[in-house]
């Protein structure tokens, strides 16, 4: 072999080495790169577990919250209201308040539509409704009939004279027609069917006649004086 042939064959080994040099250099490192003369550093890629956890799980929710307008148990929700257990009832009944309202109606404005008058006597009148009033004024007694609902007041023909009896009866009274009405009603259950001053045992009271629930008539003493009730009649 000639000496130029050898030689070039050494430049082949040494050129066939330096690039074998190079590339385990750069393989060695993988991640090390010199590109100018500078060198850069190329991040690491991700292995197949990482990221799965940050992007994958699940947020937790609260196990034993309550959801939104979930009112707690045992308690009462916004609005409600809570139902009494009991309410407190009146003593008369309400047939029995009513009725005496009616008859109250009714002797006020018989009073009103008089001048000056005291109602002594009521009666209802039969089949038509409504009342008729007795009503003294100074020695005389005037007549009206009053509507069922106390709104319309006729006045009767007729003044008579007071007689003497009655009049010493009505200055007696110191309980009105209409309380007495409504004493007599809470002793007996039932709608009225006339009242006027009468004598009891010497004693001037209140005679109601009352038509109990049972249709029967019964009949109310009621002292002038001080209200108590006297005698119940039935």
């Amino acid at each position: 072999m000639k000496h130029t042939d050898q030689k070039t064959l050494s430049l082949a080994a040494l050129t066939l080495s330096a690039l074998l040099l190079a590339g385990c250099g750069n393989g060695g490192t993988g991640g090390a790169e010199t590109t100018g003369g500078a060198e850069t550093t190329t991040a690491a890629e991700p292995t197949g577990t990482e990221g799965a956890t940050a992007s994958g799980s699940p947020s937790a929710s609260p196990s034993d919250g309550a959801t939104a307008g979930e009112s707690p148990s045992g308690t009462a929700t916004a609005g409600e209201s809570a139902s009494p257990t009991s309410t407190g009832t009146s003593s008369a009944s309400p047939g029995t308040g009513s009725e005496a309202a009616v008859v109250a109606g009714a002797v006020v404005a018989a009073e009103e539509a008089v001048t000056g008058g005291q109602a002594f006597e009521i009666d209802r009148k039969d089949g038509e409704g409504g009342w008729e009033v007795k009503l003294a004024v100074g020695d005389r007694e005037k007549e009206v009939d009053v509507s069922e609902d106390g709104s319309e007041v006729t006045p009767q023909d007729g003044d008579d004279q007071l007689d003497q009896e009655d009049r010493e009866r009505i200055a007696q009274v110191q309980v009105s027609l209409e309380e007495a009405v409504r004493t007599a009603l809470n002793e007996v259950d039932g709608t009225l069917d006339g009242a006027q001053l009468d004598t009891e045992d010497g004693t001037t009271v209140w005679e109601v006649d009352v038509d109990d629930t049972e249709g029967t008539s019964v009949d109310v003493y009621v002292n002038v004086d001080n209200g108590s009730v006297v005698k119940v009649d039935r």
